[in-house]
C-alpha cells in the first residue's frame, strides 16, 4: 500500500491478538521471566488518536516498540494496515519501499545520540531525511515547533533538540505515528500546536497516532478518541472518549457509572489555559525567528 492510495484503505490501523512479550533472560538474573506485555488484544481504526496511559514500567514503551517493528514477538499476532510489520523487512516485494513512510516511531532514546550534540546545522539534518522533498511539510513543522533552521545542534537545549527530533520524524508523510513521551521537553504552546497539527493530519490523511504520555494538561475530549490504560503489561481499561463526561458537581475526582458504562471526571482547576495564553502573547511580541534576529541586531 502506498501513501497515495490510503483513502481506499479498509484495513485496521492496528490489529493485535493474544500478544505476549517476555524479555530475554540474563545470566545473572533469577529464573523468573520478566514479561513486557501480556495477552494484549487490540484493534484501532484509521484516523484515530489514542492515548496510552500507565505508570513507569507498565509496558507502554515495549508495546510501542513492538508496534514499530523494533521488537520481534514470538507469541501472538500483529497486523498494521492488514500486514505483519516484520514482513516489510523480510519480503522485498512486500511494501518494502514504503516502510519508512508507513510507520514513524519517536522515542526518548534519541536524545542520548551523540550526533545531535555536534556542530551540525538544523537545515542540514532536515535535508538529510527528505526536507527538500517535502518543503511544505518542512516549513509548516519549522513554524509549529518554533525552530530556527540556522541553529547549530551543539548550542541547543534539550527542549530545542527535541523539537528538531520531532520535525525530522514528521517531515515524511506517515500512516501510523507512535510517540513515546517525546513531548516532555516542549513548552505548552509548542505542544498545543503540535497536538493540533497531529489531529489535523489524522483527519485529513486518514492516519492514526498512538501517544504515550504522563502530561495531560490540555488533553481534553477534543483531542483524543480513546484512552488505553496499561499496567503490568496488561490493558486494564479501554475507554472511548464518548464514554467520558466532565462535571464540576461530583464529589469525587472520578466516578464510574456502571449502569450506563460512563466515567465522570470532575472539572479540574488548572493553570494550563493561563500559561498557554501568556506564552502565546510572548510569542506575539517576539515575532518570528527572523524578527527575533533583527531585534537582536538593533
Amino acid at each position: 500500500m502506498t501513501i497515495e492510495n490510503h483513502k481506499n484503505d479498509t484495513s485496521l490501523a492496528i490489529e493485535v491478538t493474544n500478544l505476549t512479550y517476555e524479555f530475554p533472560k540474563h545470566s545473572n538474573s533469577s529464573n523468573s521471566q520478566v514479561i513486557g506485555v501480556q495477552d494484549i488484544d487490540l484493534k484501532v481504526n484509521w484516523s484515530k488518536r489514542v492515548l496510552l496511559v500507565g505508570p513507569n514500567g507498565a509496558g507502554k514503551s515495549t508495546l510501542l516498540r513492538i508496534l514499530a517493528g523494533k521488537t520481534l514477538i514470538k507469541k501472538g499476532k500483529l497486523k498494521l494496515g492488514g500486514f505483519d510489520p516484520f514482513e516489510f523487512s523480510t519480503k522485498k516485494k512486500h511494501h518494502n519501499s514504503d516502510i519508512n513512510n508507513y510507520i514513524t516511531y519517536l522515542g526518548t532514546e534519541w536524545i542520548t545520540n551523540s550526533v545531535i550534540k555536534r556542530d551540525i546545522p538544523v537545515n542540514l539534518l532536515l535535508s538529510s531525511i527528505g526536507g527538500d522533498l517535502y518543503l511544505d511539510r518542512r516549513n509548516l513543522l519549522i513554524d509549529i515547533l518554533d525552530i530556527d533552521p540556522n541553529w547549530s545542534m551543539i548550542n541547543l537545549s534539550d527542549g530545542e533538540r527535541r523539537r528538531v527530533q520531532i520535525a525530522m520524524g514528521l517531515i515524511k508523510p506517515w500512516k501510523l505515528l507512535l510517540l513515546d513521551e517525546v513531548t516532555i521537553d516542549l513548552d505548552v504552546v509548542v505542544r498545543s500546536k503540535l497536538l493540533n497539527y497531529l489531529k489535523n493530519e489524522c483527519l485529513e490523511r486518514n492516519c492514526t497516532v498512538i501517544y504515550a504520555t504522563h502530561i495531560f494538561d490540555g488533553l481534553g475530549n477534543e483531542w483524543c478518541d480513546r484512552i488505553l490504560h496499561i499496567d503490568a503489561g496488561k490493558i486494564i481499561d479501554d475507554i472511548n472518549m464518548d464514554k467520558i463526561k466532565f462535571d464540576s458537581n461530583i464529589k469525587e475526582d472520578v466516578e464510574e457509572q456502571e449502569k450506563d458504562d460512563y466515567i465522570i471526571i470532575k472539572k479540574s482547576n488548572t493553570l494550563h489555559p493561563l500559561a498557554l495564553y501568556w506564552l502565546n502573547q510572548d510569542l506575539g511580541r517576539r515575532g518570528s525567528r527572523e524578527d527575533e534576529k533583527l531585534n537582536i541586531k538593533c
